[in-house]
């Protein structure tokens, strides 16, 4: 074969061309990241959103393709390969909250990842069980800032250094610094999240006492604070983010550090391929491959393992629920028209003025059609008692004012990763990138302007172990109370009243200063900090 010949082959394999004084140099050396995040228990192919291509709805994902992917490009690697998964992967879909995790862990297991960050939703079954779920994982799990508040001890390695044909890479954990404080109480009982301090002077020592070819972060804590850390620690050589299900076609250069997020629900991989020479990473190259049914096939032993997962519980998965005549949607920074359906029913079947919900990121399209019970958890893949109370319209403003600093500050470490309260019956037009506290422009309920000594009922999800006073994050409800409903009942008794549903956007949260539909919310806030 010509060297033509081989050249074309390696490009065609996904492998970058060396020059051939390269390939003789000991100094040289290459490596091969290959990173998933946040599949949010979507085991099975699903369709996808791709917001920039015709048709913007392909089938993708499902462990068993991902497998077939990872595979193919370990292979096409120039030198050894790593395999890093971000977390969020137990919760997100209703087998997986049915069996407290059960059904992913050997498929999980079967991707054979090196390295597994916890996300904020691995501990959603509680500590106990978050445990468990750890120790049964092949892969080493690694998190600097997750520790147990009595002993003040880590659960996990803060780093592990791996070695792999004469390269040495260091991985260091760290998981999202809000989780303790900003999910269920009970999911994180006795642990805390928050402890980030003395990172930079750790990552400093590490490489001193280790020497390492290279230090890699593996960070659940959303593109914009790990940009944020790059800035902060420029001793990280690559750090690849998860949390917010950011897909960056093209890696992000904060100064010499490298960082890449690759989009979530399986639907991608991440692959960033690597020159090493003794001063650092001298070149690298990126690819956000797509998982795409049409190119990959099935991995059959993942295949066998998802099918026997999922067995138990494909007869409850397939129930119809409703019928749906427009696709369901959950990708978008400002409102979708999940949210709206979801807050609709919790409004209706509470008989408040205001119905709540979080503004969550996991849940795949559905499309138009018959709406399953797996459709449904999927969307949102938690039950909870439906929970009510009053507030006065001043303390509605302030609360919609601190929820939107969480999502807008230009302070990277104040933001939580959500993408804001979702409501029905309320209608909000804010100023996105406005100073904090000064972001709403006007708040409508009802159809009628908001008055500051009004009162407003308002119903939401209960949480557990939280203060009866808290209704979707408010602090201080009024007359709060716990309804005997769950939240999936209450969905039930909604599409008995309204079999057939076709939800759209309704403009119930207006920024004047941002697109109308917004997929990524990195792009504006880094934009603003340049």
């Amino acid at each position: 074969m010509g060297l033509a010949s081989m050249v074309a082959g390696r490009l065609a394999a996904g492998e970058a061309a060396k020059p051939a004084e390269e390939e003789n140099s000991r100094d040289v050396k290459h490596v091969t990241l290959l990173h998933f995040t946040d599949i949010h228990a979507q085991l099975e192919t699903h369709p996808e959103y791709l917001p920039n291509a015709l048709p913007n709805l392909r089938s993708m994902g499902g462990f068993a393709r991902l497998k077939s992917a990872i595979d193919r490009h370990r292979k096409a690697a120039a030198g050894p390969c790593f395999l890093l998964d971000g977390g969020d992967e137990f919760q997100g879909s209703g087998p997986a909250a049915w069996s407290e995790g059960e059904v992913i862990l050997r498929p999980l297991n079967g991707l054979a990842a090196d390295i597994f960050v916890p996300g904020n939703w691995e501990a959603v079954y509680g500590p106990a069980r978050f445990r468990e779920l750890m120790g049964e994982l092949t892969a080493q799990v690694a998190c600097y800032n997750l520790h147990e508040i009595k002993s003040g001890k880590r659960l996990f390695e803060p780093a592990i250094v791996l070695e792999r044909h004469g390269v040495h890479v260091a991985f260091v954990g760290v998981t999202d610094i809000f989780a303790s404080k900003r999910q269920s109480p009970h999911e994180f009982e006795g642990l805390d999240t928050s402890r980030i301090d003395g990172l930079h002077k750790f990552v400093k020592q590490l490489r001193e006492v280790k020497k390492p070819d290279l230090i890699v972060a593996i960070t659940h804590t959303g593109l914009t604070m790990s940009r944020q850390l790059a800035r902060e620690i420029p001793d990280f050589d690559v750090i690849l983010s998860g949390h917010t299900h950011e897909r960056t076609p093209k890696p992000i250069l904060e100064g010499k550090t490298i960082v890449v997020e690759p989009g979530s629900m399986g639907s991608f991989l991440g692959r960033l391929d690597l020159t090493l020479k003794p001063g650092g990473v001298e070149r690298h190259a990126f690819q956000l491959i797509r998982v795409d049914a049409e190119e990959f096939e099935e991995d059959a032993e993942i295949k066998t393992r998802v099918d026997s997962s999922l067995a138990p519980h494909r007869e409850r998965m397939d129930r119809v629920a409703v019928k749906s005549q427009t696709p369901l949607f959950r990708y978008d920074v400002l409102e979708t028209n999940v949210d709206d359906l979801i807050t609709d029913a919790v409004r209706e079947i509470a008989r408040a003025d205001i119905g709540l919900s979080n503004g969550f990121r996991f849940g795949v399209p559905v499309l138009a059609g018959d709406v399953t019970e797996a459709d449904i958890w999927t969307q949102l893949p938690m039950d909870a008692h439906l929970k009510t109370g009053w507030v006065t319209g001043k303390e509605l403003k302030q609360y919609l004012e601190q929820e939107l600093e969480l999502v807008y500050s230009k302070d990277p470490w104040k933001l939580s990763g959500g993408w804001g309260p979702r409501a029905s019956g309320m209608v909000i037009k804010y100023r996105a990138l406005a100073e904090p506290g000064k972001r709403l422009l006007s708040v409508e309920v009802d159809g009628k302007p908001v008055r500051d000594d009004e009162h407003y009922t308002i119903a939401g999800c209960e949480r557990q172990g939280e203060p009866l006073d808290v209704v979707c994050r408010h602090r201080g409800t009024h007359d709060a109370k716990v309804l005997p409903q769950m939240i999936h009942a209450a969905l039930q008794d909604y599409f008995q009243a309204h079999p057939t549903i076709s939800p759209m956007r309704q403009g119930r949260a207006i920024a004047i200063d941002l697109p109308p539909v917004l997929f990524s919310l990195d792009a504006i806030l880094s934009e603003r900090a340049t």
